[in-house]
């Protein structure tokens, strides 16, 4: 283990400065990630350290739906805050793997290219983690302005202690090299097939069995949610929490039927090389929109909000619709940007990774405009589709619980008609980021063994 903790440095550096490109995009998701939970759990701290305190007759009730709430949409943007950890440490993974196969080929053991992986990518976990933490910090100040049960927060509300900061730079590394060496399993397994660049085995259909079982449970816990007393919120949230996972579980097998849907119908060469693309990989696709499948399962939840604002209550309760909008508008913006922010890096990643692809391609006479358009054409698709598929997932899911409120109330669906059209923009707007990349990249004539 020595041995390839002398080697990692020089591993870093033969990528060269792809390789620190793609370095620097892993630590930038990893802080994001890193600040945005932190921000997230320190308003659930908030929340949970105001329900503890002694309140007037009547208003316990109202603390403890604040704190449910707090679950609610610590949930909601927790899960695409931790697919982004996971989608970082996959970064460069293609030019990562082709190199960890050769060694493989080589001599070295399985054991060794997993430490070399894992060691690569705990260090920009842990880089990633404590330039999250100053985010967070950042962000305090920023968060403690928003109004809540008639006031605002203070800063150490927000707090979540020295303690979770400590969690915070153990727990983003780990998750790091665990998302790394799952990754890794081809190349243990196979390292030829790896370095000949074989198209891996097709996703199977029991992913959206998953997704199905999963949408289903938390659909008949909402059902079943009286019959549980006082863990009804617990097991709600639960559910809540594996049903929206399962999104990154169908996500990249449902990309995968919509390449070859698209390969069929491919009338021109745009079309044509953009379908193959999403069908050779439809996970590096899904690595792209998938933040915005998440945040459109988020907007897809919340839609209801203008239906239940509107609603007749007394003063104390006319307090709590406000505060929901609030913190539903403060998710929706947050899932939206998150979105955004993944896409652009997964996107610049993929050039990167396809850096030998595109070199050839150009070689052989390939038109600067062709490669937009196939570059374009394989997010756009996928984009547009992932975003209304996973709004309406979200309302199936809420069906149980709202009934057909969010679609009959035109406030809702302006609410989601809006986020989904600017989530659309601003993820697009993100994966055009990479277009100078592209250029770079054009621009260089000498085609790279990785």
């Amino acid at each position: 283990m020595n041995a390839v903790l002398a080697l990692a440095p020089r591993f870093q550096r033969a990528g060269g400065r792809d390789a620190r490109v793609t370095t620097s995009l892993a630590i930038t998701a990893f802080a994001v990630t890193t600040g945005l939970t932190l921000s997230v759990v320190g308003g659930l701290v908030g929340f949970t350290g105001r329900a503890g305190q002694p309140l007037e007759p009547g208003r316990a009730d109202d603390a403890r739906v604040y704190v449910s709430l707090a679950w609610v949409a610590v949930v909601l943007l927790v899960v695409p805050l931790v697919t982004l950890a996971g989608a970082a440490a996959r970064l460069g993974v293609a030019r990562r793997d082709a190199r960890l196969s050769t060694l493989r080929l080589l001599g070295a053991t399985p054991r060794e290219v997993v430490g070399l992986t894992v060691a690569e990518t705990a260090w920009q976990g842990l880089v990633g983690a404590v330039l999250g933490i100053a985010l967070y910090l950042a962000l305090l100040p920023v968060c403690a302005l928003l109004p809540f049960q008639g006031t605002t927060f203070s800063v150490g509300e927000l707090w979540v202690g020295w303690r979770g900061l400590a969690i915070a730079v153990l727990a983003v590394p780990l998750l790091g090299a665990v998302s790394a060496a799952v990754s890794l399993r081809r190349v243990s397994v196979s390292p030829l097939g790896v370095a000949r660049r074989e198209t891996p085995k097709k996703m199977t259909w029991l992913r959206a069995v998953v997704a199905v079982v999963g949408i289903g449970l938390f659909m008949v816990v909402t059902q079943a949610a009286g019959m549980l007393g006082a863990a009804a919120i617990g097991v709600l949230v639960g559910a809540l929490a594996l049903g929206f996972a399962t999104l990154n579980v169908v996500g990249p097998w449902v990309l995968g039927l919509v390449g070859r849907v698209q390969l069929r119908r491919a009338t021109t060469p745009a079309r044509l090389l953009a379908a193959r693309r999403l069908l050779d990989d439809p996970k590096a696709a899904w690595r792209v929109v998938g933040g915005l499948g998440l945040a459109g399962f988020v907007a897809g939840a919340l839609a209801v909000l203008p239906a239940l604002a509107a609603t007749d209550t007394d003063p104390q309760g006319a307090i709590l619709m406000a505060d929901l909008v609030t913190g539903g508008m403060v998710t929706l913006v947050v899932a939206f940007l998150l979105a955004a922010v993944s896409a652009g890096i997964a996107q610049a990643a993929g050039v990167l990774d396809r850096r030998r692809e595109i070199a050839l391609q150009n070689l052989a006479g390939m038109p600067v405009e062709l490669h937009d358009s196939v570059r374009r054409r394989s997010v756009l698709v996928p984009l547009l589709f992932v975003a209304v598929g996973s709004a309406v997932t979200a309302l199936v899911m809420f069906f149980p619980l709202f009934g057909m409120v969010a679609l009959t109330s035109p406030g809702g669906l302006l609410l989601l008609f809006g986020f989904l059209t600017g989530g659309c923009a601003l993820v697009f707007a993100a994966t055009e980021t990479s277009r100078p990349l592209l250029r770079s990249v054009l621009a260089d004539t000498v085609v790279r063994a990785d």
